[in-house]
């Protein structure tokens, strides 16, 4: 049985964690010592070989000597969407270069859309996705081996993953960029100072600046897609009804509000004004679904879980009026496209660092000791970051957002989902 929930333990607990070797972006202390140990490690031998480091770390300093750019990106939607708003820059810096993504199967669609982007290697095993413990490091090696062959002059992680580093490192990427905060900084070239808690479109306009790129502050993502009417149920008169899409998963466990908490912010949304609502998901998700809607009609809602693709997604995000979801990628999806966006956030993450970036989101949060606890499950039997969220405080947010009149979305005739320089 889970423990039950203890505000003042959990605060010191989360305290005690953090004291130790703050520099490392990690929360929990055995993976701030192991890095520490292996930075130490890592340091010391390429101090003793500092000639070998030299002649490797000899890259390129002028934007002209970049033939091919390596943006490392393996991890979730919601975080490449993040990173988009690097491409426009990048792309302008080097013109001539070929700006290459390793990215995942997660994201890889994304990427594939932006006009900025000239190729995209696809590593379905990876860190962040892989059926099998420890299968993602045999395949971090064959890809690094891979890229070896492309002569990349420019490498740049985004994330701040030792693996990454490495990666990078094998490759034999000339000049590599990351964060020496997730451990493995001795194999980059180049790192900006670690600022915890610092939103991550900063985070990702410092890289830049390593590059000597500067940027209009802060440099956030933009997206185009065409609205398309027939994704919605029809409407049968002349009213403009508000489109409400509801995002009722999240990438873990411990993002996810309770059903019931969704049903009850539907049945209330229907009887408080004429809307038109749309339920969104992964294939995971139907169940939930089943459990919101129940066995009665609802003539108002359509269910879209675990039907549509993410430019079909798009599409439906397009011709919105309002997003209401978790802490996840259809949510930076949603404000990248313009929509607003009432964000729910769990303790997990610290929402100044991870909110979705636009000029219109409310983030809908209830504070709790223990956050951020960086946990894939709650390990506490009420689960309090969530369930204290009553649909009452995301009816009220959602409805003072329906209110404003100066955030309609404006949507365009592009074919497909298209990322727009900032």
């Amino acid at each position: 049985m889970k423990p039950s929930f203890d505000r003042a333990r959990d605060s010191e607990r989360v305290r005690r964690r953090r004291v130790a070797l703050p520099h490392y972006r990690y929360v929990r202390l055995r993976w701030r010592l192991l890095f520490a140990v292996i930075d130490g490690i890592g340091w010391w031998l390429r101090g003793r070989f500092a000639a070998v480091a030299k002649h490797v770390d000899d890259g390129p300093s002028e934007p002209a000597e970049v033939r091919r750019l390596l943006l490392v990106q393996l991890d979730h939607l919601g975080d490449a969407i993040i990173t988009l708003a690097m491409l426009p820059p990048l792309r302008r810096a080097y013109p001539q270069a070929s700006i290459e993504v390793l990215a995942s199967s997660r994201n890889c669609a994304l990427f594939a859309a932006c006009r900025e982007v000239d190729r995209v290697h696809v590593a379905r095993v990876n860190r962040f996705a892989s059926w099998l413990p420890g299968l993602w490091l045999p395949a971090m090696l064959a890809w690094a081996w891979r890229l070896r062959g492309r002569h990349f002059d420019l490498g740049i992680d985004v994330r701040g993953e030792f693996p990454h580093a490495l990666l990078l490192w094998l490759a034999a990427v000339r000049r590599r960029i990351g964060w020496h905060a997730g451990g493995g900084g001795f194999l980059l070239t180049e790192s900006p100072e670690f600022v915890p808690q610092r939103p991550e479109t900063e985070s990702r306009a410092a890289l830049l600046a390593l590059l000597g790129i500067r940027t209009e502050s802060p440099i956030l993502p933009r997206l185009t897609a065409r609205a398309d009417d027939r994704l919605w149920p029809p409407r049968t008169d002349t009213k403009r009804r508000p489109r409400i899409v509801f995002h009722i998963g999240a990438g873990t466990p411990a993002k996810r509000w309770p059903a019931a908490h969704w049903r009850e912010l539907l049945g209330r949304m229907i009887l408080s004004g004429d809307f038109q609502i749309a339920l969104v998901g992964g294939t995971g998700d139907q169940e939930r679904a089943a459990e919101i809607l129940g066995d009665q009609p609802w003539p108002q809602v359509i269910d879209a879980t675990g039907k549509l693709e993410l430019s079909r997604t798009a599409s439906l995000l397009a011709g919105a009026d309002l997003f209401i979801g978790a802490d996840s990628g259809p949510a930076h999806l949603a404000a990248a496209l313009g929509t607003p966006v009432v964000v729910l956030f769990s303790g997990t993450n610290h929402a100044a660092q991870w909110q979705p970036r636009s000029e219109h989101v409310t983030v809908v949060r209830h504070d709790v000791a223990c956050s951020p606890c960086h946990l894939r499950s709650c390990p506490w039997a009420e689960h309090p970051c969530m369930t204290r969220i009553t649909p009452s405080d995301v009816l009220d947010a959602a409805l003072a957002m329906l209110r404003a009149e100066t955030w309609r979305p404006t949507t365009t005739a592009s074919p497909n989902l298209i990322h727009e320089a900032a």
